[in-house]
């Protein structure tokens, strides 16, 4: 009797431990799927993870090859993708949680590799940085340039992106859908304010060229011929707006003279960065426009920076072939640059997107369908001549 009970009691609170096990999964478990956004902070830092995608965009007719850094917890190693050498954890598991997501787009003459080193350490201070190389505006196409195409095609890229990210069985895990950000170099920076609702309408480019010297990149006579033909293909019908857009951080955007009303309908957190020692009409409009929005927009001028101080450190193969890109700077100032940069941009990110607590709100882009002209209002008819004569 005496083991029968002890052997009673001994089940009991074995089934009483194995519920309480069985509870505390469940709890996780719901905790898990609830778990809330990350929140990140300056301190904070992480491994860095990497994800190579490709991705076949049927109405493009392109691939979409795609870096995705992300903050880990494993051990990086060096990585090469020839000529590049990166330092990350492959395919790596992502640290549990959601973070905000960076877009990365590349100005005209880059690649998906070309600011590595600046995606990377946005990851380790708790961002997925999503890196594309945009497939017919990049190093190797520029066929489009100063064609409305150049920019439509970048539209669609980064539009298209998120939701293949967010659909992602190992990324979408790891994203804030409601934390979206652009960080653009050149013409990456003219496809964030677009993204965020800027419409062109050329109304300043007879202005400007008349001012503009025979130089100029965008007054030379093919260029002029090439931005006509933009221009004439405005006003848009459609915004080309992503209301997920919540900020955008633009380097020297390109094409800022075809800009002027059609930025009243720009609403997303603004962060304008000029590369100053670049000295051509890119930087000195940043500039401007930044004068132009004041409290509009957030501004950073970077003195001794060119377009080569910010790029990630040249291969030896790449500077052999563009010395004069990757050879801008000395090494020290390269570094000097680039932290006043990623510290600006890590103050801006985190003050938007740091946390569920500040987030912009996006209203929906406007209307732009033409509105029909008003039929004309119908004249009384004319009395008879015989009429009148009776009258009178």
């Amino acid at each position: 009797m005496q083991h029968a009970l002890s052997f009673s009691f001994w089940l009991s609170s074995g089934i009483r431990r194995l519920r309480g096990l069985l509870s505390a999964v469940l709890l996780c478990g719901a905790l898990f799927a609830v778990l809330p956004p990350v929140t990140a902070h300056a301190e904070e830092t992480y491994h860095v993870g990497l994800r190579t995608l490709g991705f076949w965009l049927a109405d493009e007719g392109v691939r979409l090859d795609v870096n995705v850094w992300y903050p880990t917890n494993w051990t990086p190693r060096e990585l090469r993708f020839p000529p590049w050498r990166v330092e990350a954890a492959r395919n790596s598991e992502a640290v549990a949680g959601r973070f905000p997501l960076i877009l990365l787009s590349h100005p005209s003459a880059g690649t998906r590799f070309s600011y590595h080193d600046t995606a990377a350490w946005l990851a380790e201070h708790g961002f997925v940085v999503a890196a594309p190389t945009h497939a017919r505006d990049c190093m190797r196409n520029m066929d489009q340039l100063h064609t409305w195409q150049q920019f439509a095609g970048r539209l669609k890229e980064m539009s298209t992106l998120i939701d293949l990210l967010l659909r992602h069985e190992k990324l979408g895990k790891s994203i804030d859908p409601q934390r979206i950000g652009i960080l653009g170099f050149g013409a990456g920076g003219t496809t964030g304010l677009l993204l965020g609702g800027a419409l062109p309408d050329c109304e300043r480019l007879d202005v400007y060229c008349a001012a503009a010297s025979p130089q100029d990149p965008y007054c030379n006579s093919w260029a002029r011929r090439q931005l006509v033909k933009l221009c004439n293909k405005l006003p848009l019908t459609v915004s080309p707006a992503d209301t997920r857009i919540k900020v955008v951080a633009a380097v020297n955007p390109t094409h800022l003279m075809l800009f002027d009303k059609g930025l009243r309908w720009f609403y997303p957190r603004l962060l304008l960065i000029s590369a100053a020692q670049d000295g051509d009409s890119d930087s000195r409009l940043t500039e401007e426009l930044a004068r132009r929005l004041a409290q509009r927009a957030r501004f950073l001028r970077l003195p001794e920076a060119d377009g080569g101080a910010l790029l990630a450190p040249c291969p030896p193969s790449l500077t052999e072939e563009l010395p004069e890109l990757c050879l801008s700077v000395t090494p020290q100032e390269r570094l000097r640059q680039q932290e006043l940069l990623r510290q600006e941009l890590l103050s801006f990110f985190l003050h938007w997107l740091g946390s569920s607590e500040n987030i912009p709100v996006i209203p929906a882009p406007p209307d732009l369908t033409p509105k029909p002209e008003p039929a004309p209002a119908a004249q009384p008819e004319k009395p008879a001549v015989k009429e009148r004569r009776k009258r009178r």
